[in-house]
């Protein structure tokens, strides 16, 4: 998909049930995108197209961060709260924050304080980075036409894309072919081929390692990235010079540049046997693809806590380094099938299918690392300061599936529907005696519509089906030899003997007996049109059954096991589900058209057994949620709250040390403004006088319970078009009604370089009915601060304008028309603005775009 340039997609279709997804093997799993890109025509006259798009983006959500001042207080006033002392150092530190606000110039931003440098600026670094609009542009110029025996489409485009910062700030370039030629060589043969080319050019600030990723970076260490600034001022004691700050990483020179390149070659052969009734294709593919990936990363000189001397705290950094990623994948695909169809005593309508599948992927990776360059613009091996701190590394694999596949269907009258689909499917990531297994499918259609009862309202009633579907379809793991016990390699970072040695790790754990994950799926649905076809709905409910899910046992390893857990077949999951699409379209007399739709899904996966967790934990060693046997996936376990508590809500202080007294349940040290939780979770369910989650697993999760589940439910979108003469708009909405969402980000909570928004609502001891608890800290999860998840979103709009006929033949052209359109224009929800209402997390969020195109087509 990545591959196709949109303006060369001709249509697309889904193919969801498991009918029809079984004959596409174990690539089927969780349903099909068929994707058919433009062809010519037959006996059309050459055409030249040209497309044009201009983009503009801009982050949906920013973090809504303290400045320096807001920050140190808010840190002094929560030690002061929670009985805590407040130094001389820090009072003095919020004295010079606000000097520095007051006259914020370059010698204010520091102090010296016990020899070490003090920073006390202000930078707020998404104003300080992220740039309110992104450029885009893309171009795409295309030819098509053809003759009695040939036909062409032949594309090209360019994309280019400006990055989201301010400083150094990446770039992005992607250049596209597509070329579709089909000729009809004889009666008997026809050809189609097609040869399709994309390569991008993407160019980023590369951090240093440990710097993590940077969207998520400038929330965390106010320290570093709000009160330092980015470089010394020009009469700082060491001048003009780089801090520590994570933006002055990004602006001093590491850069990523890398270039990916693919192709896909395509011939397929069509030989008609029995025209009409019996045809013989093949397609025969190959499809290389290579990547390659540039990084230097220049030595780093930086002020961090001295003025005596330059220097870095990142090893990585201490000197000029290269990085170098040279990859290939070759891609080898054989499809040859028979394609039969036959119609006896007009009614009887049958056809079959019979195929064979050959795939192979070769894949070769070489890298390179360069340390201590001479100069870190000369990449060059020999250009080292110590060329023994070279290193290589190689890896190559190859991957191969063999499969046979057939269908074979029967309709009588366009009225009643059979069909039976097989693939027997092999890979080679699995054991020879488990690499093969049979994927069946099965589904039957009824268009009671076309029954002679109907005959009564079918001016009304156009067209009633009702069909049904089971099927098996499989799925693998993403590992090339899970089940092969592999070894690794490399150099030790330290000698003996004088020399640096070469180690192995241990294998991994494997398991002999891994095989497909397996999803049996059942479905039932109903297709209806109303009203001369003006009103249509599409009802289907469906039920899959996943067995032999591949996962690591995690739960059933020790801490001490020292390698990771094996992939195993370890459980059953069962996801129920439905989806309801009702449209209506009209023209009225006055020629305006309009089609509305409504589309609605929903869908719920429980764990039906795992058995990696027969203790079933709630939670692993690591504290990541795992399955356990009756699980609902997406349930969220956390504490009832109990409320903000308040001074009323002790007996005072104690004497000897100053904390407060709190005569209920015990969960640590609590203060006022602190949120307590209710104790319901003791043995036999009496409570205990503590807050705990008992021995994490069910049956004893102590005062842990499921408050609610992260599973978007009832999806909805709305489609709008309507078209007037020479006008026309699309219209996309789409949200979820129910999605209950638990965040602990220092983005929303506060901490690090906090949210201004929490800050606002949080309590203090003059704001005792604020909404939320003390600033600072998140909250352990818990029902009172719950998100409500729901959201209604403005996905796309698309104002389109095509020039009538009589003004085009009047320019020598066949058609221009204009677009503007608008991308996540706006949202209704509850969750604050500084996530993006479908992420809800720290990560990038997704963008507003506004967008004007043209095209034209002599």
């Amino acid at each position: 998909m990545n591959q196709l340039n949109p303006n060369d997609i001709r249509d697309m279709s889904f193919i969801k049930d498991a009918s029809a997804g079984a004959i596409y093997g174990t690539k089927a799993a969780y349903g099909v995108i068929l994707v058919r890109t433009k062809t010519g025509e037959f006996n059309q006259k050459g055409r030249i197209s040209y497309n044009f798009d201009a983009n503009f983006d801009t982050p949906t959500a920013l973090p809504d961060v303290l400045n320096s001042y807001q920050i140190q207080r808010a840190s002094m006033d929560r030690t002061l709260w929670t009985n805590g002392s407040v130094s001389n150092s820090e009072e003095n530190k919020l004295n010079m924050i606000q000097k520095y606000l007051d006259n914020p110039v370059p010698e204010n931003a520091w102090y010296e304080e016990g020899g070490r440098v003090i920073w006390v600026g202000n930078v707020n670094p998404y104003e300080t980075a992220v740039k309110k609009w992104t450029p885009m542009q893309k171009h795409t110029l295309n030819f098509s036409g053809g003759g009695e025996a040939v036909n062409y489409y032949i594309s090209t485009g360019l994309q280019n894309q400006s990055g989201m910062y301010k400083i150094n700030t990446d770039e992005f370039k992607r250049y596209n072919a597509l070329i579709n030629v089909n000729a009809k060589i004889t009666s008997w043969f026809n050809l189609f081929g097609k040869v399709s080319f994309d390569q991008t050019h993407y160019e980023t600030p590369y951090l240093v390692g440990g710097k993590g990723n940077l969207w998520e970076a400038m929330m965390t260490d106010p320290a570093r990235n709000i009160n330092t600034p980015l470089m010394t001022g020009p009469n700082d004691p060491l001048p003009n010079a780089y801090t520590d700050n994570i933006l002055s990483w990004i602006s001093y020179g590491a850069r990523n540049r890398s270039v990916n390149r693919r192709m896909s070659l395509l011939a397929s052969p069509e030989f008609i046997i029995l025209p009409n009734k019996l045809k013989v294709k093949a397609d025969l593919a190959y499809q290389p693809q290579s990547y390659s990936l540039n990084r230097y990363s220049p030595k780093m000189a930086q002020v961090l806590e001295s003025w005596s001397s330059l220097g870095t705290n990142q090893t990585e950094a201490q000197e000029n380094r290269a990085y170098l990623d040279n990859n290939k994948r070759d891609n080898y695909l054989i499809n040859i099938y028979a394609d039969y169809q036959q119609t006896w005593a007009e009614n009887h309508n049958f056809s079959a299918i019979l195929g064979y599948n050959q795939e192979q992927t070769t894949y070769e990776q070489l890298t390179n690392t360069y340390r201590r360059l001479i100069n870190p613009n000369v990449q060059n091996p020999n250009a080292v300061e110590d060329p023994t701190l070279n290193e290589s590394t190689r890896y190559a694999e190859t991957l191969a599936g063999r499969a046979v596949f057939g269908r074979i269907a029967y309709n009588y009258a366009e009225k009643y529907f059979l069909e039976s689909n097989l693939r027997y499917d092999g890979n080679a990531k699995f054991t020879k005696d488990e690499r093969f297994v049979a994927f069946p499918s099965f589904s039957a259609g009824w268009r009671i519509s076309q029954e002679s009862f109907m005959d009564g309202i079918r001016e009304w009633v156009n067209e009633l089906k009702l069909r049904g579907s089971w099927g098996k379809l499989g799925n693998q793991p993403g590992e090339a030899y899970p089940f092969q016990a592999t070894l690794g390699s490399g150099r030790a970072a330290f000698l003996i003997n004088g020399q640096q040695i070469v180690y192995i790790n241990p294998p991994n754990l494997v398991s002999p007996h891994l095989t497909f994950e397996k999803a049996r799926t059942w479905n039932i649905g109903v297709d209806a049109a109303f009203l001369q076809n003006k009103l249509d709905v599409t009802f289907e409910y469906y039920n899959r059954k996943t067995t032999d899910i591949l996962t690591r046992g995690d739960a059933t390893f020790p801490n001490t096991l020292g390698t990771l857990a094996p992939y195993v077949n370890s459980g059953i999951l069962e996801t129920k589900g439905l989806e309801l699409a009702i449209g209506w379209k009209e023209t009225l007399d006055n020629g305006l058209r309009y089609r509305v739709g409504v589309n609605l899904s929903d869908y719920l996966t429980k764990v039906v057994h795992y058995a990696g967790n027969s203790g079933l934990l709630i939670t692993n060693a690591d504290n990541r949620e795992i399955m356990y046997d009756g699980k609902t996936i997406g349930e969220i376990w956390g504490y009832k709250s109990g409320g903000i508590l308040q001074e009323s809500d002790f007996n005072g202080k104690n004497p000897a040390n100053g904390n407060w007294i709190y005569s209920g349940p015990y969960q640590g040290n609590l203060y006022p403004g602190y949120l307590r939780y209710q104790d319901i979770g003791g043995p036999d369910g009496i409570p205990d006088g503590k807050i705990d989650a008992g021995l994490n697993k069910i049956g004893n999760t102590g005062d842990r319970v499921v408050l609610g589940n992260s599973t978007p439910r009832y999806r909805f979108g709305i489609t709008g078009n309507v078209a007037f003469k020479n006008f026309d708009l699309d219209v996309l909405v789409q949200g979820v009604i129910k999605r209950d969402v638990w965040t602990g980000s220092s983005a929303y909570w506060g901490g690090g370089a906090g949210s201004r928004w929490m800050l606002e609502r949080s309590w203090t001891p003059e704001r005792t009915d604020a909404e939320f608890p003390m600033y600072g800290a998140a909250p352990s999860v818990n029902d009172q601060y719950m998100i409500n998840g729901a959201y209604l979103r403005l996905k796309q709009a698309v104002l389109g304008y095509t020039l009538p006929s009589t003004v085009t033949e009047k320019l020598k052209i066949h058609r221009l028309r204009f677009t503007l359109s608008g991308f996540n224009l706006f949202e209704i929800s509850e969750i604050p603005n500084v996530f993006d209402v479908d992420q809800i997390s720290s990560a990038y969020p997704q963008k507003r775009s506004v967008a004007f195109g043209a095209q034209i087509t002599f």
